[in-house]
């Protein structure tokens, strides 16, 4: 295999955030045509699941297959989610610079007008409706996390408790989100990141949206879990920037389809 010719111009690819299949897969495959092609439309259908962020070239806004972009020449893959994506593969990133020092827009400009008008939309779904809780309780409550789950204690005043069969109706439980939307590959690091933020509601205020009732302490074999919407909860990582839309939609269709009515909102 021919390794790629290196040219005075090759640090300049290094500044870019957004770059053409053929870059990548030089530098991925040392111009392998049989690897070319295999690591193409693996990648191809990378950027079909939405584990990979790609923009047409020529600015348009045209919602064109993925694979008619890269026939024609006007797919530019973004370089930050394929390092996320090639990483989580390989262990590794084939490009040199690694991750950009300032990550790209998950969308291309022309759609940011787009995407802000479906956020609104998504901010409360016509079903199901969340019980508001009181935010300004939150300074007040005492957090503690259980062995099996994550709890938050709180004042029985503040945090009036729903039966378990309306809550059913309305949200799923902290364990049921960690293990629905895997965030991170591993499972011990997904449920440390989620544990994190549920944990940590003056720090991460914006999930806060999505929480339908607050959990308690433990009393013995008795556990108390903290609720949550799980379309809110898709609307907030997509929002945030933690997941592609399209993983996020088809996690949420996959594990509570019950909640999925409006997807299309996301």
């Amino acid at each position: 295999m021919k390794a790629p010719i290196p040219t005075t111009c090759d640090p300049y690819w290094e500044e870019a955030d957004w770059l053409p299949p053929w870059h990548i897969l030089e530098q991925w495959c040392q111009r392998d045509e049989a690897c070319m092609q295999a690591k193409l439309q693996a990648m191809l259908s990378a950027c079909e699941r939405g584990d990979i962020q790609y923009r047409r070239s020529d600015g348009k806004t045209y919602d064109d297959p993925v694979h008619e972009l890269s026939r024609r020449g006007k797919l530019l893959i973004q370089r930050q989610s394929f390092n996320q994506w090639c990483t989580a593969l390989e262990g590794k990133t084939p490009l040199s610079s690694g991750m950009p020092s300032v990550p790209a827009p998950t969308v291309p400009v022309w759609a940011q007008h787009h995407r802000s008008l479906a956020a609104v939309a998504t901010i409360q779904p016509a079903t199901p409706e969340p019980v508001v809780t009181p935010i300004a309780a939150l300074a007040m409550a005492d957090i503690s996390v259980a062995a099996d789950g994550i709890e938050i204690d709180a004042p029985d005043a503040v945090n009036e408790d729903l039966p378990e069969e309306e809550l059913r109706k309305r949200a799923v439980t902290a364990d049921e989100i960690i293990h629905a939307f895997q965030v991170k590959p591993d499972a011990h690091q997904n449920y440390k990141w989620w544990k994190e933020r549920f944990t940590n509601p003056n720090r991460y205020k914006k999930i806060l949206t999505a929480r339908v009732q607050m959990g308690k302490a433990s009393r013995g074999n008795l556990h108390f879990p903290s609720w949550w919407n799980p379309f809110l909860i898709a609307s907030w990582l997509i929002a945030e920037r933690h997941m592609p839309q399209a993983r996020a939609v088809r996690m949420l269709e996959h594990s509570f389809p019950d909640f999925a009515i409006n997807a299309h909102l996301l």
